[in-house]
């Protein structure tokens, strides 16, 4: 009984402390033996999954679990605090991290030399940490820490296939992501100087008598930069195609599922735990920079499905698939609206249901037939159906048609719009989706419409554990569509918890 007491208590710094432990001992094992490494992987990644979401009922919007690191309260100590929000992207990266590590299976030992495959499961484990650890952490410079650790996980895993292309990519990734780490770095930095704090609760109670509001509000600005360029915002985006492309399958779909998510979480974060409506008594810089973002989510939009529109290979035309649904999210997060926010939160789910299909099902074109472009997919729908129905499936969400996932999340994101009287980012958005449905359905178009010109033997499904995980991620399009309700009303919750601080 005490045992279970005692894991009970741990349990918020297990959610980082089991993964990290599998990642440490991924490359011992491999020493033995490198196929076990596949087993140690989906085994460490089930028990942080378990723990994750063994969490469902004891975390709720008005109640959060706490842990302090070596027992030293806020603000001298290090703080794990799961809230709401924390946990739905701890759910969201344990199960789609699951899946991901599933997909690799066949993937990896068809696409990378076998001694970089202990490093691969290796990085994808340290980077499911970071993500887990960033989503959960109560102060900034440990936000910082375990932002540095994925991105540079992430840098090496676009560039671990080791050809030149990857590593032109990783390095151009690398030069944008070092920039925003530095931007980041800076913004704490001017915040701890105005506050003397960096849990961000005590930083927002802080905030409301600091003398140094102006030092504050510089502080906004870089943060916003910063996680901007995590999150490929427009125009800080142009490092997101090429990594996203020409990483391993399996990779891109990390990178667009999760990965990318991290940046929107730093914005969240910033606009609403550290900062919050409570700063913009004091300044006007809140709003104004709530403003721009929001013109920005707007432009990421239009740009990136015009721009997704005119691409030839498949997995270039999800990359910028992407930067679209970033701007629907944060759309959704800064219109300040409930259901505004309840829209945006929603589709961070939907998104990356979506979008790691989408890639997971460009992984599989590549492994069967290695066809990257589009007009190379005709008449798949007849030869790998389980496949192109998973792509059609996502791609419903993805455009936001009902009862999928992606419906849901734009309904209250053009809700949220409609309430704060912001009429101009309603018609823009629709417009996006428009062009969206363009995109999309292109490919659907000639997977089922038209016919192969040459009959290809290899096109048949791929190996099950590549094409269920996919087909995995459609069914949870249409699931949370449906009973979206199962999230709604706690959602609602928390946004009317996050924009009254």
């Amino acid at each position: 009984m005490s045992w279970a007491l005692g894991v009970a208590a741990d349990h918020p710094v297990l959610l980082v402390a089991v993964p990290l432990l599998f990642a440490a001992l991924c490359p011992i094992w491999a020493m033995w033996k490198r196929s076990a490494c596949f087993p140690w992987a989906m085994a460490g990644m089930s028990v942080t999954a378990f723990l994750a979401w063994s969490l469902i009922g004891d975390v709720s919007p008005r109640r959060a679990l706490t842990y302090n690191l070596s027992g030293w309260r806020p603000p001298w100590g290090i703080q794990i605090r799961i809230d709401y929000v924390g946990l739905l992207m701890v759910c969201i990266i344990t199960a789609v991290g699951l899946l991901i590590v599933l997909y690799s299976w066949r993937y990896v030992e068809h696409d990378l030399k076998p001694e970089r495959v202990p490093y691969y499961y290796t990085l994808l484990l340290l980077i499911m940490t970071a993500m887990i650890g960033f989503s959960v952490t109560g102060d900034l410079f440990n936000m910082f820490v375990m932002m540095e650790i994925f991105s540079i996980t992430s840098y090496a895993l676009v560039a671990i296939s080791g050809m030149k292309e990857a590593v032109r990519a990783a390095f151009k990734y690398l030069l944008m992501g070092a920039t925003s780490s530095l931007t980041v770095l800076l913004a704490i930095a001017f915040l701890y100087s105005a506050t003397g704090s960096l849990n961000m609760l005590d930083i927002s109670l802080q905030l409301k008598s600091t003398s140094y509001v102006q030092v504050a509000a510089v502080a906004l600005i870089l943060f916003v930069v910063g996680f901007s360029v995590k999150a490929a915002l427009f125009p800080v985006h142009v490092w997101l195609p090429d990594a996203h492309s020409i990483a391993p399958s399996p990779v891109s779909a990390l990178l667009s599922a999760l990965v990318i998510k991290m940046g929107i979480i730093g914005l969240f974060r910033v606009f609403f735990t550290v900062y919050g409506p409570g700063f913009a008594a004091r300044s006007g810089t809140w709003n104004g920079v709530i403003d721009v973002v929001s013109w920005l989510a707007v432009a990421s939009i239009l740009v990136g499905a015009a721009l997704a529109i005119i691409q030839r290979d498949f997995k270039v035309m999800i990359a910028y698939s992407s930067i679209v649904h970033i701007g629907y999210i944060l759309l959704g997060l800064t219109v300040l609206s409930g259901n505004g926010t309840v829209g945006g939160l929603f589709d961070i789910l939907a998104h990356a249901m979506g979008k790691g299909c989408f890639f997971m099902v460009a992984g599989i074109m590549i492994y069967k037939g290695n066809r990257r472009q589009i007009h190379e997919l005709r008449g798949v729908g007849r030869t790998m159906p389980v496949t192109a129905w998973a792509f059609t499936i996502a791609a419903l969400s993805i455009v936001g048609i009902p009862p999928t996932a992606g419906f849901m999340a734009k309904f209250y994101i053009l809700w949220g719009c409609i309430q704060r009287g912001k009429y101009h980012f309603v018609v823009l958005a629709l417009i996006g989706s428009l062009l969206t449905a363009v995109y999309c359905f292109r490919v659907v178009y000639y997977m089922f419409f038209t016919g192969a010109r040459r009959p290809d033997a290899r096109l048949d499904e791929g190996p099950v554990t590549m094409y269920a995980p996919a087909a995995l991620l459609a069914a949870g399009t249409v699931f949370f569509g449906i009973f979206a309700n199962l999230l709604i009303p706690s959602l609602t919750a928390a946004a009317r918890l996050v924009l009254a601080r």
